[in-house]
């Protein structure tokens, strides 16, 4: 690993923010991708790279061991793959916003920079955002050429499980992803609770879970068929419904339900299905889902 940057944890000492950073850079040489320059500070580290698909795609474990952020606190991960380099980016468990007792956001910045021929996949677990949280939650990716992106994110509001639901507390949400610098997919969420987006028809329809899927590819997929199959299986379950819409390419999948465990279900195998179809890879799943 070259030129690996390591700070202790960093707090703004005025405000009492406590702020981390992972930036990674990965490139491609010899068949290879590695782990280039690497910058952390604060409570955000990675595991040593995983190879279980071989030494062309490199899986890598985000970790925060805090595993949740109060007011103030602030993650910032930046990841930029190199022409033709192939990285698969997970977490181990759920990132979680706490209530928030202070006048501080709290909240998660993270920027994707996809080169020529490369391949990022940011499959992260779901964000649980909890009563009384002032999150913001914003992902921004760039697409050069023939690069790939295929990420997701899921977000649940409240605990229902706890029989905590998000009753008040306010999240804005963002994704971002273009091509060549130009917009391709733009889509927001900004929400004070109690609010009709949360239950009103056109919006969470009183459910707490959502979700989006996006593959930056025109894919030859019969997803009506699909889709039919995978809403049968939701509605068995505990109920969810999943909508897929290729466009000019990007494939956008959304899910919204109430259940996290059928939801992350649904996104996998989605990603199984389609990973073969526009990567010629067979899905890998990280054995950290597994543990």
């Amino acid at each position: 690993m070259a030129g690996q940057a390591v700070a202790s944890h960093k707090i703004d000492e005025k405000n009492r923010r406590w702020l981390a950073l992972y930036s990674g850079e990965f490139f491609h040489r010899d068949g290879h991708t590695r782990m280039g320059r690497t910058q952390h500070y604060g409570p955000l580290r990675v595991q040593r790279p995983f190879f279980p698909e071989g030494s062309d795609v490199l899986h890598l474990y985000l970790l925060h061991p805090p595993g949740g952020l109060v007011g103030g606190d602030h993650l910032s991960i930046a990841v930029q793959s190199k022409e033709q380099s192939h990285v698969l980016v997970t977490t181990p468990s759920a990132s979680k916003l706490y209530r928030n007792i202070s006048d501080l956001s709290q909240g998660q910045q993270v920027s994707i920079s996809v080169e020529n021929g490369a391949i990022v996949e940011y499959l992260p677990q779901e964000n649980i955002v909890f009563n009384g949280a002032h999150g913001e939650l914003h992902t921004h990716v760039n697409v050069q050429g023939s690069g790939t992106f295929i990420g997701w994110e899921i977000t649940c509001l409240g605990r229902p499980e706890s029989q905590e639901m998000f009753e008040r507390g306010t999240l804005c949400q963002s994704l971002q992803i273009f091509k060549d610098d130009k917009p391709l997919f733009l889509d927001r969420v900004s929400l004070t609770a109690p609010s009709s987006l949360m239950t009103g028809k056109s919006g969470f329809q009183n459910l707490n879970l959502f979700g989006t899927v996006v593959i930056t590819a025109d894919v030859d997929f019969d997803y009506g068929e699909w889709q039919e199959a995978m809403n049968q299986t939701l509605k068995n379950k505990r109920g969810g419904t999943i909508a897929i819409t290729q466009k000019p390419g990007v494939l956008i999948a959304r899910i919204l339900g109430s259940h996290t465990e059928s939801m992350r279900q649904a996104f996998e195998a989605l990603w199984q299905e389609l990973r073969p179809l526009v990567l010629k890879k067979q899905a890998c799943i990280p054995r950290i889902w597994l543990t």
